[in-house]
């Protein structure tokens, strides 16, 4: 700023004070809405069991979400090797960085259908939220369907 004659000077700085309360301003909004209205928040999902579907490509999926508005159906993917299929279930909670954003600690269970590039076979099914757990994998639909 040394080239810049006085009112050029305040005029640079005067910029510079309303860009920064700009910036500012937008932080506290985005702020503000995170507390007062809330953010959904997306987290991993456990998976129970799996059974392969008509045609052996496709996998229906059962895993564990939330009551509604704190654990809804959000998405499942698949990453497949050849000796085993990885399955990654998340769910979403609305509004979950509200203040005093509250869920219950009840699960549902919840269904989705998945197409693997290749039929499952005798490849292991592995949950991607818990790397050491081996999901079962059931017969048929029949048997996922079967509560008792």
């Amino acid at each position: 700023m040394g080239g810049l004659t006085g009112e050029a000077r305040d005029r640079v700085r005067a910029m510079s004070l309303w860009l920064v309360t700009g910036i500012v301003l937008a932080g506290v909004a985005v702020g503000l809405y995170a507390v007062i209205v809330g953010f959904d928040r997306i987290r991993p999902a456990a998976v129970e069991r799996v059974a392969p579907a008509a045609g052996q490509r496709d996998l229906i999926v059962e895993y564990v979400g939330g009551s509604p508005g704190c654990g809804d159906p959000h998405r499942v993917e698949v990453t497949e090797s050849d000796d085993e299929v990885v399955v990654a279930a998340t769910v979403v909670v609305r509004h979950g960085t509200r203040f005093n954003a509250a869920c219950d600690d009840q699960g549902f269970s919840m269904v989705q259908t998945v197409r693997l590039a290749e039929p499952l076979g005798d490849r292991a099914v592995r949950d991607a939220s818990r790397p050491d757990v081996t999901v079962p994998v059931l017969g048929d639909l029949a048997e996922l369907a079967d509560v008792g």
